[in-house]
């Protein structure tokens, strides 16, 4: 109807919430779809992510998915994840339920949920992500 449940819109949310559930990824789930306002606070949390894996020494992506994108992809993708992206989709379901849209915007790395309803430090964010491979070698020599 209108295009606006097309397949192929369907399609692209389910790549995106297969994505943002992988290993090695830092996703923001936010209620932008849903709540004016909310955009300043979404950029915010980028800019930590983005600067948390700067620091970090990863290049790995920050993804941005709408709760309206996860909540129409994850009954399709039923079955169709490893157990620990499905936790996490179910803990972020959760929040959902238990909080409503004040849980948004929500941050993944690597597959764990770091913060939800806020930006956090980047501190907290520095603190879930793995150590760099070169870092690792450093450590290593001393």
């Amino acid at each position: 109807m209108f295009g606006l449940f097309s397949s192929k819109k369907t399609e692209e949310s389910m790549q995106l919430v297969q994505q943002a559930l992988d290993p090695h990824v830092v996703a923001i789930v936010s209620a932008s779809c849903c709540m004016s306002g909310v955009g300043a606070l979404d950029e915010q949390l980028k800019s930590v992510a983005a600067q948390a894996l700067k620091e970090a020494h990863l290049d790995w992506p920050v993804l941005f998915v709408t709760v309206t994108e996860a909540q129409g992809a994850l009954g399709k993708l039923s079955g169709k994840l490893s157990d620990a992206a499905a936790a996490t989709a179910a803990q972020v379901s959760e929040l959902f339920v238990s909080s409503g849209l004040g849980a948004f915007p929500v941050l993944i790395v690597n597959q764990r949920v770091v913060s939800y309803g806020g930006v956090p430090d980047l501190a907290l964010v520095l603190k879930n992500l793995p150590t760099a491979p070169k870092a690792v070698a450093h450590e290593d020599a001393a």
